[in-house]
């Protein structure tokens, strides 16, 4: 929840770079940390020659949220485009420290809007209400911070190069505001109208409900991005020479 970020951290140093993307000595993260930026400020439509997707659209299916096994509301996105991640700044990045690949890398980074906006289903309860509807659902963050961690397993393969295997990928968001919007809730307008104020009004005890769920479905979203880089590019290309 900053899946992408990962992904230009991986794709900076990387071949088949545009011309303007600088890459960086190993364990300089001042660099790192501006170069990751720039990927996802200048390219938000992605660098298809090094496998980075679009990061101003991100689109997924079947993302589950919360279950009422945890937090007594089941709460599934059929569908769900992510917006925003354009705007990051990465702030700290940690890990890129030499030749020899290393175990875990770390990033934070600042977001100052996350647009999550899809086709809902829920029902539970819900501020000690119970709840239900399907339909459209906007959920918006609102100074997103995140601090992320990739554990990594070296691939050696048959050209001779060693390339990242992701066994996991841990993401913890921090959010200053959150705003939602479930449409069709009890099939009702006006219930519905209602349910999103309160739920507004109470957005910290909404995110509390909400977080882990989130947390966890940005990490799935983040380990099948990175993957897809890392089985196509090489550590061993990885730093400026």
């Amino acid at each position: 929840m900053r899946l992408t970020i990962f992904m230009g951290c991986l794709a900076l140093v990387w071949g088949q770079l545009p011309p303007d993307i600088e890459k960086c000595q190993a364990g300089d993260a001042i660099c790192i940390a501006k170069t990751i930026t720039h990927i996802l400020q200048s390219y938000p439509k992605g660098i298809p020659a090094i496998g980075l997707d679009a990061v101003d659209a991100i689109s997924f299916e079947n993302v589950i949220v919360s279950r009422k096994e945890s937090s007594k509301l089941d709460l599934k996105f059929h569908t769900l485009t992510v917006r925003g991640f354009e705007n990051t700044t990465v702030t700290d990045a940690k890990g890129f420290d030499g030749d020899s690949m290393p175990r875990v890398f770390e990033l934070s980074a600042f977001t100052p809007l996350l647009r999550l906006e899809g086709q809902y289903e829920t029902q539970g309860v819900l501020l000690t209400m119970p709840i239900q509807g399907r339909g459209q659902a906007l959920v918006e963050l609102k100074d997103c911070q995140f601090r992320c961690k990739v554990r990594v397993m070296e691939d050696l393969r048959l050209d001779g190069k060693r390339y990242m295997e992701i066994p996991k990928v841990k993401c913890l968001v921090d959010v200053q505001r959150m705003h939602i919007n479930f449409e069709n809730l009890f099939n009702n307008k006006e219930l519905s109208d209602t349910m999103n104020e309160l739920a507004n009004n109470n957005w910290l005890e909404i995110w509390k409900t909400l977080r882990k769920g989130i947390n966890s479905a940005l990490d799935q979203v983040a380990g099948t991005i990175l993957r897809r880089v890392t089985n196509k590019l090489s550590y061993d290309d990885f730093y400026q020479m």
